[in-house]
């Protein structure tokens, strides 16, 4: 029974063990930024096919971005950003591996100081 049950583990692990994962990010998930970043980068833990990317706002308004489903398997994936206001992002992603099978992640950050940065240089111009 023990050594059933030993197999049945190894099996399982090594099936999980097998799929891709996000390994980093940039924005790191998490991050509380100063300025709108200029690029989204996804790096995974092995090639795969980015399927899907959507970013959408607090409001869950879906930010328009240039994404385009890959047909080919990489490990890193980047893709320029608009300026983002002021507001709290989730990333969502879908990902499929070698053997077809998807996976979905997310991730958040925050953009703060934006829109007080423009008012500020626009003051400077001002005056």
């Amino acid at each position: 029974m023990l050594i059933l049950l030993t197999v049945t583990l190894l099996t399982i692990s090594s099936s999980v063990l097998a799929h891709a994962g996000l390994k980093t990010s940039l924005p790191k998930d998490g991050a509380m930024l100063m300025a709108s970043p200029t690029v989204l980068q996804l790096a995974f833990t092995k090639e795969v096919r980015l399927v899907k990317l959507t970013l959408g706002d607090k409001n869950g308004t879906l930010i328009p971005i240039e994404f385009k489903p890959s047909a080919t398997a990489s490990a890193s994936y980047s893709l320029a950003l608009p300026t983002l206001p002021s507001s709290n992002y989730q990333v969502n992603w879908t990902i499929m591996g070698k053997d077809a099978h998807k996976m979905k992640g997310k991730f958040t950050f925050m953009v703060h100081g934006a829109a007080q940065s423009k008012a500020m240089k626009h003051e400077q111009h001002s005056h």
